[in-house]
């Protein structure tokens, strides 16, 4: 096969470009015929998205579909950001700052902080639309050194992947609204029912749990906006009250507004960040955009309106307070000020029972989506193969919901609830838990101006504002500082050392890092084996990543006997023949340049390839002489199994390959049986054929012979992608059994110009193989190219006949010392220059046999 473009770098600095027309330009085409295979194959199903990195630019749809539209997702995010906070943040902060300006104005900063946070989300979220969050734009971000990026999302999610707070506070508010008492393992009790409770909805009904979180997120935003409406009824209709009259809108001339302000920024920097975190949860939806309906148009929209909302919610709820309460009594108050709002509005009696089940509803509203989210970014970190037992993790049976990644969220959730003791242990446990997000959200934040410097033409439906990525790169940069710096008393919230929970918070992440450099590197080199992803297919659909070990060298020949295909000949087939060994003919060797893979130079992996836009197939190619032998005269030394590649006589029906009709009932049924002879197989899939010929009327030079370049039709990973995107419904019997992609490539006419030179597949390691996607609208492709060696062997047939079909393998699902594939090129055979153009047609076909 002949990539269509190929931007060659020789030895001076001049670059040349050869380019294909638009209709050639497509590696893996869309079959020019429908396809055709030796069994009933009307299948319309769905295909499977592939796991491989660059496959996250392409939307996936959940196992159980896309059950959130705009309201959905926007209750996801307003619930997951209002928490308990808001009743008591407030007044902690004016009681550090001093004055009700400062304090507004920090949460009018704390908005403009959050918006720079969620535009990066956005930015990656649009471009990277699937569920995941940080987990999928820190892989696909930082993909050297391979598998760090997972290793630390998965530690983080499966150590620090807890919800336990909030879940407390539900417990302690409901004690305090029914007047009994909150003794601790009362509490205890009731958190761990209600975590429970939300697993089993989550778990067991999908919809159930969406209606639920859906209603409770309503609920609270009644509850906050009436709590902000109710500042002003008490100013307009209810000015004095049991304890007092209530300060009005005097609180905002200027004089009283700045009133007893600390200008100190040792002061308000921790206020500042008490605000930030208030915010946070802007990109809740990122981590279920699998389930969300047209996730990009959604998120660009529903952010935004949420922060929006969240933003004039905080700073009416701000003022009421003000309004209120005396300035006094909220610096006194500290942490109870939405006590002291309630009874000022409703009275001691009745505003005793309304603050404690207005608070237990908001943290009950918050549990359900902090589970309903994590439990996605759980199963996706079993789906990438780093948990045990992923195949149960990932999949949705028996409810068709994420019940492993729930279970994966509950476990960690229920032990920090029930395990630590109150006071200080419990507060450091839950410190520890945010630490570790900041060097995420700074990995994050740099690592998008790192993306559009490598990477500027992926899509970007949403680009962030540079200065405010900037900006919240500064803000992680501060917030992971902020813990060594000497509070004023010199204490924090624990009695120990302040900065305790940063120090262990960076030592898991140093801990991870050790894990993955024992596991991925030094073991592999200790033990001479690399660790590659394999996928697989699970019964409810779920396409999952399996984590392989494999060892470096390849066999140097075949353990068994390779197959004949001519033992047992079929009477009803077209005839077919070995070539025979001519004792008269002298080889033709040629030496010739081949383009083989030019890495990039800061180490980069290659940029995909996306249909469609020609100009994403530019690629460097580094150039080397060498001698390509000719095999005629040999031709039987040379098989499938032993070598990956194989000629075999043939003489076919069609001769000028014009007609499509003719192609698809004639000649696809010949390629069929050259397979089934070569190979044993049961079953043959023609899935593409690409003819390449040169039309009269193309008189320019660069278009007059296939583009020159070293590759491989199929990687490993995107060759079982073939069978479950052709064959869904077969593939996972199929893939149970040996699979092969096999090209059959035949001259229309004698070839003399640009013959086709094949490597031998154990002359070439896998490392020399570099991977290459090919992005499509709907799926993805991958082929490899390949890297330079000196023990590269090549051959090609000389004066290739059109009655001599010769079998390219792309893959072979067998790894037991057979050839597995093989790489192949044109090249230029200097003495022929003048010789009319190649014309050829090549059939692309999965093959599948038993053995």
């Amino acid at each position: 096969m002949d990539i269509p473009l190929v931007h060659i770098k020789g030895p001076s600095s001049q670059t040349s470009l050869q380019e294909y027309p638009p209709e050639m330009t497509d590696i893996e085409s869309e079959p020019l015929l429908p396809p055709r295979t030796t069994a009933d194959s009307n299948n319309t199903t769905p295909h499977h998205i592939s796991r491989r990195i660059e496959d996250d630019v392409i939307p996936e749809t959940a196992t159980f579909g896309r059950n959130l539209g705009w309201g959905g997702a926007y209750i996801l995010i307003i619930s997951r950001v209002i928490g308990s906070g808001i009743f008591a943040t407030p007044g902690s902060i004016t009681s550090s700052v001093g004055s009700i300006g400062i304090s507004l104005v920090l949460w009018v900063a704390g908005a403009i902080l959050a918006a720079c946070s969620l535009a990066i989300s956005l930015e990656y979220g649009c471009m990277l639309p699937r569920s995941g969050g940080d987990k999928v734009y820190l892989e696909f971000t930082y993909q050297h050194p391979q598998f760090l990026a997972s290793t630390l999302v998965a530690a983080q999610a499966v150590l620090l992947g807890f919800t336990a707070s909030n879940c407390i506070i539900f417990g302690r508010y409901v004690l305090f609204s029914l007047g009994a008492e909150a003794g601790e393992w009362t509490q205890k009790a009731l958190a761990v029912g209600l975590l429970t409770a939300i697993t089993i909805v989550h778990g067991i009904s999908l919809k159930t749990g969406i209606y639920i979180q859906n209603a409770l997120g309503w609920v609270k935003v009644f509850i906050i906006t009436c709590m902000a409406m109710a500042g002003l009824y008490v100013v307009l209709f209810q000015p004095q009250h049991a304890y007092g009259k209530a300060p009005g809108l005097k609180v905002f001339e200027w004089d009283e507004l700045w009133k007893d302000s600390v200008w100190s920024w040792g002061v308000i920097a921790p206020a500042l960040f008490k605000v930030f975190y208030a915010y946070a949860g802007l990109q809740n939806v990122n981590n279920v955009l699998n389930e969300v309906k047209h996730p990009v148009k959604t998120l660009k929209s529903v952010g935004p309106v949420a922060l929006i909302t969240v933003a004039i919610l905080y700073l009416l709820v701000n003022v009421a307070y003000f309004m209120v309460i005396p300035i006094e009594d909220i610096k006194a108050s500290r942490e109870l000020i939405a006590g002291l709002f309630f009874e000022r509005v409703f009275g001691p009696r009745f505003g005793r029972s309304v603050l404690p089940f207005a608070i237990a509803i908001s943290a009950a509203g918050n549990v359900m989506v902090v589970t309903f989210a994590l439990a996605r970014v759980n199963q996706e970190v079993a789906r990438q193969g780093f948990l045990p037992w992923a195949k149960f993790l990932s999949s949705s049976r028996p409810f068709n919901t994420p019940l492993g990644g729930l279970i994966v969220h509950y476990i960690p959730s229920l032990l920090v609830i029930t395990l630590p003791p109150p006071g200080d242990i419990y507060a450091f446990i839950l410190d520890v838990e945010g630490y570790p997000g900041q060097f995420s959200a700074l990995a994050i934040s740099a690592g998008l101006i790192l993306l559009r410097r490598r990477r500027p033409n992926l899509k970007r439906p949403f680009q962030a504002w540079l200065p405010a990525v900037w900006l919240r790169i500064l803000v992680s940069v501060a917030l992971i500082g902020a813990p060594f710096v000497r509070p004023r008393d010199g204490k924090g919230d624990v009695s120990f050392f302040y900065a305790t929970y940063a120090i262990v918070g960076v030592g898991l992440i140093i801990s991870a890092m050790l894990y993955w450099y024992v596991w991925f590197v030094a073991l592999p080199r200790w033990y001479d084996y690399r660790i590659e992803e394999e996928e697989a297919v699970l019964e409810d659909g779920t396409t999952i990543t399996m984590l392989v070990r494999i060892h470096q060298k390849m066999a140097a020949t075949a353990t068994q006997k390779p197959f004949d295909p001519f033992a047992a000949p079929n009477e009803e087939a077209i005839p077919i023949s070995p070539v025979r060994q001519t004792s008269t003919y002298t080889p033709r060797d040629i030496t010739s340049t081949l383009n083989y893979f030019l890495p990039n130079a800061d180490g980069s992996p290659p940029k995909p390839s996306y249909v469609g836009r020609p100009d994403s197939y530019v690629r460097p190619a580094d150039p080397h002489v060498t001698t390509i032998h000719d095999i005629r005269g040999s031709e039987e030394k040379y098989s499938l199994d032993t070598t990956g590649f194989q000629v075999v006589k043939h003489t076919s029906q069609e001769k000028d390959f014009v007609d499509d009709a003719k192609i698809k009932d004639v000649y696809y049924k010949e390629v069929e049986d050259i397979l089934k002879k070569a190979t044993g197989a049961h079953k043959v899939f023609i899935f593409d054929h690409t003819i390449r010929r040169v039309s009269p009327a193309q008189d320019t030079p660069s278009l007059r012979g296939p583009v020159q370049r070293v590759h491989i039709d199929q990687s490993y990973r995107a060759s079982p992608n073939r069978v479950k995107h052709h064959l869904p419904e077969e593939a996972e019997k199929l893939l149970q059994g040996r699979y092969q992609i096999i090209n059959v490539w035949r001259p229309i006419k004698t070839i003399l110009k640009d013959p086709l030179g094949i490597a031998e597949a154990n002359s070439v390691s896998d490392n020399e193989l570099v991977p290459i996607g090919l992005i499509y609208p709907d799926r993805e492709g991958e082929t490899y190219g390949v890297k330079y060696a000196p023990q590269h062997k090549w051959y090609y047939l000389n004066e290739h006949s059109p009655e001599e079909a010769l079998l390219i393998k792309c893959f072979d699902s067998k790894t037991n010392g057979r050839a597995r594939r093989v790489p192949h090129s044109a090249f230029t055979d200097r003495e022929r220059e003048g010789e009319a153009a190649r014309e050829s047609i090549e059939v692309r076909a999965l093959v599948f046999s038993s053995n």
